[in-house]
């Protein structure tokens, strides 16, 4: 962007603040309270002309007629929960309510094509975007091979309706399989934006690799994703042993991005995934896994005295930490030279109970840093 260019669009928007701060002034003396809405593209930020607005189910008009660079001045608005439709052609459909006068500016982020916002609210500047994306493979344990799963590719409200049941039954319940000795920030919640991306015609490969693999129009196109969910529908067979391709598997592509596949019938390997993809946790079962002490906050040690040296910070049972070392269901004769401290049940052991004190403090930190940068080193997570 060159300087010209940029000064032009500073000097429009201090001047369209300008008219919209008399505008409201005379409004307000006269009874009448505006709101302006601001459409932009999810991607890009930049407003978007030719959207057309519905304003309390009420057509309004289009950007380009009222107003430019995307913003419409709604007039005379009364007290209360309003809500704001936005249609433009190439772009998916968004809603979202809004409370004024709490809200005198409304931002509407809308995406292009094949990517649907799930947040009935719009999504949030300060979140971890986590973006679903249907498999058209799962795999047969008892056969050991790789098979189609072809159910989403022909079904979108199938997988939509997969996809929203996870959302609700893992990430927005989190605090009922975390420690009440660190609790969850409140409304944690709205620190997730979520998403599915929905091309029939590309479809992921959930058992090409051990995270599964994705079209590249699908990075081209979505720059932003945090955690991208490769969502197969079952896992045929009961997995035993590292002879059969994983049920659930992580990667973690750089800070602040990973990659991974689940089945939509399996609700705890996904929470168990999530705490690798988005929390970067470790696992602290002794298998075919990566570990590292994963500071700040870690679950994982890479020494004894370290793991009780941070015990004792936090008032732990110093105690209480342990080597990584067969007894699990993965592997036998197992022993690594990393120590955990969270007592079994311990979803990133055994993806049952829940995540143990060191887990649950990882997971508030990340939740209070969403939406900035909070670095994971690289690995590969399996169930």
């Amino acid at each position: 962007m060159t300087e010209t260019s940029f000064i032009g669009k500073t000097g429009w928007i201090l001047t369209a603040i300008l008219v919209f701060s008399l505008t409201y002034t005379v409004s307000a003396e006269s009874g009448q309270y505006p709101v302006i809405i601001m459409v932009k593209d999810i991607q890009t930020k930049e407003n978007l002309d030719g959207a057309r607005v519905y304003f309390d189910g009420g057509y309004l008009g289009n950007t380009t007629s009222s107003s430019q660079n995307g913003i419409v001045v709604i007039q005379d608005v009364s007290p209360g929960v309003h809500t704001v439709r936005v249609i433009r052609q190439g772009y998916n459909e968004m809603t979202r309510k809004f409370v004024f006068p709490n809200e005198t500016t409304v931002e509407i982020m809308i995406s292009k094509g094949s990517l649907v916002s799930l947040n009935q609210e719009g999504p949030s500047p300060h979140a971890i975007n986590i973006v679903f994306y249907p498999s058209s493979t799962s795999y047969n344990c008892t056969d050991h091979e790789k098979i189609p799963s072809p159910e989403y590719m022909s079904n979108e409200t199938l997988f939509r309706e997969n996809v929203l049941d996870i959302i609700n039954t893992t990430y927005m319940n989190l605090d009922h399989v975390t420690s009440p000795a660190d609790s969850l920030p409140e409304h944690y919640q709205k620190k997730f934006n979520f998403y599915y991306y929905y091309d029939p015609s590309s479809p992921a490969d959930a058992f090409s690799s051990c995270p599964g693999s994705l079209p590249k129009s699908y990075w081209n196109n979505v720059t932003f994703s945090d955690v991208t969910v490769i969502l197969y529908p079952t896992y045929y067979g009961r997995y035993a042993n590292t002879s059969c391709q994983p049920m659930g598997c992580t990667r973690i592509l750089g800070p602040g991005c990973s990659q991974m596949k689940v089945p939509a019938d399996q609700e705890m390997l996904v929470t168990h995934e999530t705490g690798h993809a988005a929390f970067g946790l470790v696992d602290t079962y002794c298998g075919d896994t990566h570990y590292w002490q994963n500071d700040p906050y870690p679950n994982v040690w890479e020494s004894l005295e370290s793991c009780r040296a941070d015990a004792r910070s936090y008032d732990r049972d110093p105690e209480q930490c342990r080597r990584i070392e067969s007894g699990g269901s993965f592997s036998r004769n197992c022993i690594r030279n990393f120590w955990h401290w969270d007592p079994v049940p311990d979803i990133m052991t055994s993806m049952y109970g829940r995540f143990g004190d060191a887990a649950t403090q990882r997971i508030r930190f990340v939740l209070l840093k969403a939406g900035s940068d909070v670095s994971s080193q690289p690995g590969d997570g399996q169930p």
